[in-house]
Formats: C-alpha cells, sequence, structure tokens
C-alpha cells in the first residue's frame, strides 16, 4: 500500500473514527451475546426466553461501557446508572426495530433461507439506525458545561 493511500485511510479514519468505533463495537457485541446465548441454552440448558433476556442483559451492558470508555470518551457523560438505564432503553428500542422490520419483512417475502436472511439483514440495520441515533443523540450526547 502506497504512502497517500495509507494517508487517506488514516483521513477516513479521522474523520469517521466515531462511527467505526461504534460499529466495531456492536459487531464485537454482537459476537458476544450469540456465544453467551448458546452457552446459556445449549450447554447450561436453561429455558430459551431466560438464555436469551440473560444474553441480551449481558450485552447491554458491555456494550455501554466500551462505548463509555471508547466510542464516546471525549464527551463530558452523564452519571453511570443514569446513562446504563438510558444506553438499556435505546437498545430494547432498538431490539423492537430490529425484530419489527425482520417480522414485516418475513411476512413479505416468505421463508426461504434468502428471504430470511434479507429480513435478518434489514432488522439488524434497523437495529443499528435506532442504537446509533439513540447513543450519538441522546445516551452519550456531548453535554453543554458552561
Amino acid at each position: 500500500m502506497s504512502s497517500q493511500q495509507l494517508g487517506l485511510l488514516r483521513q477516513l479514519w479521522l474523520k469517521h473514527q466515531q462511527e467505526a468505533r461504534f460499529l466495531l463495537v456492536g459487531a464485537s457485541v454482537f459476537v458476544a451475546d450469540a456465544v453467551l446465548f448458546y452457552l446459556l441454552f445449549e450447554q447450561l440448558a436453561l429455558p430459551l426466553m431466560l438464555a436469551r433476556v440473560a444474553a441480551f442483559s449481558v450485552a447491554v451492558v458491555l456494550s455501554w461501557f466500551a462505548n463509555r470508555c471508547w466510542t464516546f470518551s471525549s464527551r463530558e457523560q452523564v452519571a453511570k446508572g443514569r446513562q446504563l438505564l438510558m444506553s438499556a432503553l435505546v437498545s430494547s428500542t432498538a431490539a423492537i426495530a430490529n425484530i419489527s422490520a425482520f417480522y414485516l419483512i418475513s411476512l413479505l417475502l416468505g421463508q426461504s433461507l434468502l428471504d430470511m436472511a434479507f429480513a435478518f439483514s434489514v432488522g439488524v440495520l434497523a437495529g443499528l439506525v435506532f442504537n446509533w441515533f439513540g447513543a450519538n443523540f441522546w445516551t452519550f450526547r456531548a453535554l453543554n458545561i458552561d
């Protein structure tokens, strides 16, 4: 890779590092959520919904912590407990958007593997949009401290 290309990549990172960090946190938390759900449900034989709620709860805390300490660390922030509750509300709203979009698309298209993959992707994208706006403009909004 040339020094010019590296320079362009560096400029892109600097311009969009908050968004990139948010996406990296989200991808990492998604993996942690899936692995924990699998362990709780398949390995520890917890009931389906208990395993899902437990894994989701851990994912919310991980996401909040990583976004607080890394993605939005340069912003002045509200108290930790209040911010964690705000993050949980945003994540829950995003989960509703995700599942609703998935359900509606699957109703419209059908249930083939390709249809389900598309519905899943649209759901994830809907959840991502809700999470980004909720995190950026509410949970971790820049405070005006005078």
